[in-house]
């Protein structure tokens, strides 16, 4: 990767909301810091959206999405993302396996083994941000595997790592470091680990052709079938929809929507382009966006007298979901219709379940009650 492409990758914290969040943690932190041990846990999760907000960075990057994301509520949902917690664990247990193994091998040994073993820790890392899983990281073959295809980009990764370890070191213990007001020394610190992850993100986006990791199971890399062709405006919709399992997948749900709407917007066809965007987020283990294009392709099917398409979209998402529903009751209520009348009682009354709770004070309670009792 060429200077100008690193320096523009290092450069990425700096812009709007990355820069934001590093002065509103900063302060933050300062607080925490002054409240001893009351700051603790004010600490500690500032810290944690902090690590996570730096895996977001590095899928949006690895995706080719150049402008990084802001920060959301979805984004620190404990559950939705748990690399930094198996990143601290591996930590850890490397920490304390190379101990065990000093009293066997010596401490050269330990620390030759320690050494060993932690320059692969970043390429766990950088399988996760290409493929999207934890599982595939942890696979010994395929972390060497991109470490040997990487090659001199790899070992920028790891100079660059060693130049945090000792920049961090100077701001922290150094006389020049202790001079500085502590928000700065902590917002030198949170730039260069986010510079770090937006490395690893730009060097998988640069290299994404030769780090043959397409074998993986990864649902943004759709593959279209033999004889498709390879347009430039399909592999711009395919770098669009890429953005938007970029944006899904680091939890930035809000800004996911916003995107497709802007494209659907955007388009001549709204209808088309909800029915492509609907197939293809029907690929992803997460079907929550799939449904809610689902319930926004759904009425416009219906206004077009697109029933047999609408019956059938329906169907297919309350195959993966069967809480699936429309967006309003009218729908809904069309959609039985047609299930009724088309014979498919069980997806008719599949859609009644749970009306009321589902669209509470709904004026067509009453006809829904009837249609029940008429399906049993």
């Amino acid at each position: 990767m060429g200077a100008n492409a690193i320096l523009r990758y290092l450069a990425i914290p700096l812009r709007t909301a990355p820069l934001l969040l590093i002065g509103t943690f900063s302060v933050l932190l300062v607080v925490a810091f002054m409240s001893r041990f009351t700051g603790i846990p004010l600490a500690l999760i500032l810290l944690s959206w902090f690590s996570k907000y730096a895996f977001v960075v590095m899928d949006s990057l690895a995706d080719g999405v150049v402008e990084p994301p802001t920060l959301s509520i979805e984004m620190v949902n404990p559950l939705s993302e748990q690399r930094p917690v198996l990143l601290l664990l591996m930590c850890i247990g490397l920490y304390f396996a190379a101990e065990w193994a000093g009293q066997w091998i010596g401490q050269r040994g330990a620390l030759v083994l320690l050494f060993a073993v932690g320059v692969t820790l970043p390429a766990v890392v950088a399988v996760q941000g290409a493929t999207g899983t934890v599982v595939q990281s942890l696979n010994p073959r395929r972390v060497l595997a991109l470490i040997g295809r990487l090659r001199g980009d790899y070992v920028l990764i790891l100079g660059f790592i060693a130049l945090v370890w000792f920049f961090s070191r100077f701001v922290v213990e150094s006389d020049i470091g202790d001079r500085l007001p502590l928000v700065f020394r902590i917002a030198l610190l949170m730039y260069a680990w986010l510079a770090l992850f937006s490395l690893i993100g730009g060097v998988l986006y640069e290299r994404r052709d030769d780090i043959g990791l397409d074998d993986v199971h990864t649902p943004e890399h759709w593959d279209p079938g033999e004889g498709a062709d390879d347009e430039p405006d399909e592999r711009a919709r395919d770098r669009e929809i890429d953005r938007i399992y970029a944006e899904w997948r680091g939890g930035a749900h809000a800004n996911a929507w916003k995107t497709v709407m802007a494209l659907v917007n955007q388009s001549g066809d709204q209808v088309a382009e909800l029915r492509w965007l609907e197939q293809r987020a029907a690929q992803w283990p997460d079907g929550r966006l799939a449904d809610r294009l689902a319930r926004e392709l759904l009425p416009r099917l219906l206004a077009k007298r697109s029933t047999g398409e609408a019956l059938d979209l329906a169907r297919e998402r309350l195959k993966k979901d069967a809480r699936f529903r429309p967006a309003s009751s009218a729908d809904l209520l069309t959609l039985v219709q047609l299930a009724r009348m088309s014979g498919d009682r069980a997806t008719a009354r599949l859609l009644l379940q749970d009306f009321s709770k589902l669209y509470p004070d709904d004026p067509a309670q009453a006809m829904v009650d009837r249609l029940n009792t008429q399906l049993q």
